[in-house]
């Protein structure tokens, strides 16, 4: 009998827009974990509470966030490849993601999790840490995505 090498077959994604879509939809679920995340901890933050309180807030919210990201990647494409485009995702992210971890830093579920003798300083830093680990796993996800094409 004759050998069959099997050889694993890669699935591209070729549109721009297609891509662009993707990330934006990434981003979206993202915001959604951390409006989760921020309501089971009652948080009160800039971005992510106030905003998605209401419905309306939550439309503008979107919208805004969209066009910045579409105009921001249109910069980028412009100027560089469409790999920079994970700076982009980096920025929006991390801005998100350490907000609601500096937040957690500071509730009272997490200080009596974590322990009501650890300082503030260390709690802090503790949540940094976290939310660069969770920035980077979202932005390898990201350039997996931009790399699909």
């Amino acid at each position: 009998y004759p050998q069959r090498t099997f050889q694993k077959k890669e699935k591209k994604i070729n549109n721009l827009f297609l891509i662009l879509l993707v990330l934006i939809s990434l981003h979206y679920l993202l915001i959604f974990a951390l409006f989760m995340i921020s309501e089971s901890f009652n948080l009160k933050g800039r971005f992510i509470s106030r905003v998605l309180r209401e419905k309306k807030n939550l439309f503008v919210f979107l919208l805004i966030f969209t066009i910045l990201f579409l105009t921001g990647s249109f910069i980028i494409l412009t100027f560089s490849d469409k790999e920079k485009i994970q700076i982009l995702n980096f920025l929006f992210s991390f801005i998100l993601i350490f907000e609601v971890c500096l937040k957690i830093s500071n509730s009272e579920r997490f200080i009596s999790w974590i322990g009501e003798n650890l300082d503030k300083t260390f709690r802090l830093f503790i949540m940094f840490i976290i939310s660069l680990n969770c920035t980077y796993f979202f932005t390898r996800l990201t350039l997996q995505v931009l790399k699909s094409s």
